[in-house]
């Protein structure tokens, strides 16, 4: 999970982003802050092209003339998955906060406990979102709809890719790994070998010796040295939301 901070003081912006580092450090959540700072145009900018994850800590009262209350519908239009966090002195910013669709409100001061609360709902959201996700598939005629839950994992061969079910069917059409893997949740799915796909949520043991893992259908799988900081990032934060 990544993090954007905007709040008209740069100090603000450090204090959270040190107890973001603390807590995630703790609870073994993968993060990143991808950016810390005063200006609206930055979010807006950096919202126009992100595509991963965000989490956005957004103080409300900028200036004596700017909030950042406009900045929801500029993040939201852009089709990624977001939660918008507003942080305000004031609770007569809580209902405007709402109808922008604001994943939570939290008075300033806020304190580290109620930043840990907040991140800990967005990690379970995050995990019902997942789950609730499909992914289509263009097969001739056809397109399949088929729930990110049913995927055990995916191989490759050149241009083709093979899908495998919990059901024990498979299906196979012509689509790189390269522009599937956009198609995929990242919290959910994991490049472990440059031939497999696997979803995080079959999993049911690694070998971290054999550089294997089992899926819960008894399939084993490789994992390549390349990979294995990324499986290991995402085991991280896929445990740290449930």
């Amino acid at each position: 999970m990544q993090f954007v901070l905007i709040d008209e003081n740069e100090a603000h912006n450090e204090q959270l982003s040190a107890c973001l580092h603390t807590l995630c450090e703790k609870s073994g959540f993968a993060f990143n802050i991808a950016l810390a700072t005063t200006n609206p145009d930055d979010v807006r900018a950096f919202a126009e092209k992100c595509t991963q994850p965000t989490v956005y800590f957004m103080a409300v009262q900028l200036d004596e003339n700017q909030t950042t209350l406009s900045l929801s519908s500029a993040i939201q239009q852009n089709g990624q998955e977001s939660y918008i966090v507003y942080l305000s002195a004031h609770t007569r910013y809580a209902l405007d906060c709402l109808h922008a669709h604001a994943f939570d409100f939290l008075l300033k001061p806020w304190t580290q406990d109620q930043i840990y609360e907040c991140l800990q709902a967005v990690m379970h959201a995050h995990a019902r979102r997942c789950q609730a996700a499909s992914l289509q598939v263009n097969m001739g005629s056809q397109t399949i709809i088929l729930p990110l839950s049913d995927i055990l994992y995916f191989t490759r061969d050149k241009m083709n890719t093979r899908m495998f079910l919990e059901d024990g069917s498979l299906l196979e059409w012509r689509e790189s790994f390269d522009h599937l893997l956009p198609r995929l949740m990242p919290s959910c799915f994991c490049l472990c070998h440059r031939s497999f796909i696997v979803n995080l949520h079959k999993i049911r043991a690694v070998n971290w010796e054999a550089d294997t893992l089992t899926l819960s259908d008894g399939t084993v799988v490789p994992i390549s040295r390349r990979r294995l900081p990324a499986l290991k990032s995402a085991l991280r934060q896929m445990d740290g939301a449930m």
